[in-house]
């Protein structure tokens, strides 16, 4: 039996040959007010085994047993690779931008285990995650993580260096992963909207805010239409409960849904997302939305949410749909006085129908200079990204470089894009086992081509829950990061900026060198160790 330790930022693999010659200790750099963690891969264990765990700190000044969590990584197949602009390329296609040339397993899903795993394979892999209290005195804190494997005890020492350097508890860039309600009933055979789903969708919103997503998206199907010949009535109960469900959650927007979309990629108009056979900027569509939004806008204006809320209107127009989404842009406004528009965006010049611009990365970088003229006028740009862009683009897909997914965040802080928008926390498609089908055909009447791996979620579905994912915990280390620069920047900016373009020099040209990584990760935490002046507070140690 042998294992080794391994960087929680690169990918695990079950072919993965061990180097028994490692180091063997767990030694992690960290953030007050973060989650840290590393990889342990074993090999050459017996089926059926049990295999228990337990922490053992060495300080004798408090226990920090309660801190820590471990996982059972499950792997998921890649079925193909990554396109050079977006989709799937064919298996045995070069590609120079990937981690492996599809087909292939990788280790993503995280199931929670509390002490003990039966073995069901000879090679197990663990996440391993402790986290950092925002108020412990700086310091190295040792222990031993003990797994014991029937009558075999493996013993590795651990030192958690935490630095004076705080991630602070409310984050200041926003952040949304759109959620299916549908797929949190039918993952888990749970009757839809029954006390079960409630629950079920507790638990994906609390998964949601591991990672520090401020925003959800509210479906504006959760509201009950009752249509009279034209004369419309609207109950907002359902969608009152769902929004305080996640406002209690801690997060802090309501996204509120699409009021239109296109029936075909290339159409010119909108039809109404609540009846599709009605043109949205029709009579018709105008003599709905003449009543719905008013209504809507004085139920969010009576629950004091007006100010939380930002509104879709219809996702990603392009140059043949700008007209019709002008015109779409201008009902709304009219409605909704005072609540910003946001969209996804493809055609850039679309001027005064959005308030919050949401273009791709990829996006960004062909019209950068018509963005930052956007902010120079008060325009709040944001960014996204689905199953484009591939290639050497930033993204978060399975057979991209872990680091990649952590490195869009990066990117937020380095051209001072204040959000982020990705479609696919849940949204398995057409009965798709995400374990086993990670590159599913979209919809033939939106693209009749596969999306790259893991796009459709962030999460699986387990027995019992949601299971969180190495990409998630990427996405969350990435968002603190953009907190954590954004400290330094507030002293020392050059610096801050310095220690970027020491990992990312654009959002194609990226280092993912994990010891790279660390090394200027670690000087990071120096930095903001060295230029802050904490208030006088209460710590306490680990």
């Amino acid at each position: 039996m042998i294992y080794q330790i391994f960087s929680a930022n690169e990918w695990l693999y079950p072919d993965q040959v061990i180097n028994d010659s490692c180091n063997q200790r767990i030694s992690l750099a960290a953030a007050r007010g973060t989650r840290v963690g590393c990889q342990i891969l074993i090999q050459g264990l017996a089926i059926g085994a049990n295999l228990a765990w337990s922490f053992h700190p060495s300080t004798k000044t408090a226990s920090y047993q309660d801190n820590i969590e471990v996982f059972r990584m499950k792997d998921v197949l890649v079925n193909e690779n990554t396109g050079p602009q977006y989709s799937t390329i064919p298996v045995g296609t070069p590609a120079d931008y990937v981690t492996r040339l599809a087909p292939f397993r990788v280790y993503d899903a995280l199931q929670r285990i509390d002490q003990a795993l039966i073995v069901d394979s000879s090679t197990e892999a663990l996440y391993v995650s402790w986290h950092i209290p925002s108020r412990i005195t700086p310091a190295v804190y040792p222990g031993e993580l003990h797994l014991q494997i029937d009558e075999h005890q493996i013993i590795i020492q651990v030192a958690l260096e935490v630095f004076l350097a705080t991630v602070p508890e409310r984050e200041t860039l926003a952040i949304t992963n759109w959620f299916s309600n549908i797929n949190a009933a039918t993952y888990h055979g749970l009757e839809l909207w029954s006390e079960d789903h409630w629950q079920m969708i507790r638990q994906y919103g609390e998964a949601m805010r591991r990672t520090r997503q401020t925003h959800f998206l509210v479906d504006l199907a959760l509201v009950d239409v009752h249509d009279y010949e034209g004369t419309y009535t609207f109950d907002f109960a359902k969608i009152q409960r769902y929004i305080e469900l996640f406002l209690s959650l801690g997060f802090s927007g309501i996204e509120a849904g699409h009021l239109a979309s296109r029936l075909g990629w290339d159409d010119p108009a909108y039809v109404l997302s609540y009846k599709p056979e009605i043109q949205a900027t029709s009579p018709e569509g105008y003599a709905f939305l003449a009543q719905f939004l008013p209504a809507w806008h004085q139920f969010l204006q009576i629950n004091d949410w007006l100010e939380l809320t930002i509104q879709h209107v219809a996702d990603e127009p392009i140059q043949e749909s700008a007209s019709d989404f002008r015109i779409l842009s201008s009902i709304v406004r009219k409605f909704m006085p005072g609540v910003k528009l946001i969209e996804a965006m493809i055609y850039p010049h679309i001027e005064g129908s959005i308030d919050i611009w949401v273009p791709t990365n990829e996006g960004f970088d062909k019209h950068q200079e018509h963005f930052e003229h956007l902010k120079q006028l008060g325009e709040t740009i944001w960014f996204y990204t689905c199953w484009n862009p591939g290639g050497h683009y930033l993204n978060r897909f399975l057979d991209l470089a872990l680091l990649k997914t952590r490195y869009l965040h990066w990117g937020n802080y380095k051209y001072g894009l204040q959000g982020y928008l990705h479609w696919g926390f849940n949204m398995y498609l057409d009965d798709q086992n995400p374990f086993e089908l990670t590159c599913p055909f979209l919809a033939p009447g939106v693209h009749a081509k596969r999306v790259p791996a893991g796009d459709t979620h962030i999460v699986y579905p387990g027995s019992d829950g949601p299971l969180l994912s190495m990409r998630l915990e990427a996405m969350r280390a990435g968002v603190e990061d953009y907190e954590l620069f954004q400290l330094l920047a507030e002293v020392n900016k050059p610096l801050a900026d310095e220690i970027v373009q020491a990992c990312m020099t654009s959002f194609t040209e990226v280092n993912t060198d994990t010891v790279n990584f660390e090394d200027v990760y670690r000087r990071l935490l120096e930095a903001i160790s060295a230029n802050c002046h904490p208030q006088d507070r209460n710590e306490v140690a680990l």
